[in-house]
């Protein structure tokens, strides 16, 4: 029953161990209603919010103003943009 010295050898062989190498994260399946595969097709659609005015430009259906601060604003650069 032991395993010291005055026991007897086991039948059987011990089973041996095969390690896998890869990643050893977690991988579960997507719920439902997810896409399983997100970074597995590229981006289509535009989103909303690219736009001019998204990133801080005039809308593209109002004209220009122009405001009665405007020119000094223009003329108020910083020293290092030349």
């Amino acid at each position: 029953m032991g395993n010291g010295p005055g026991s007897e050898p086991a039948s059987e062989p011990e089973p041996v161990i095969r390690r896998v190498r890869g990643s050893r994260r977690a991988q579960r399946p997507a719920p439902r209603g997810v896409d399983p595969t997100p970074n597995d097709h590229a981006l289509s659609a535009r989103a909303a919010e690219d736009t001019a005015q998204g990133w801080g430009g005039a809308p593209a259906n109002r004209p220009k103003e122009s405001g009665e601060n405007d020119s000094r604003l223009r003329a108020d650069k910083p020293p290092h943009w030349g």
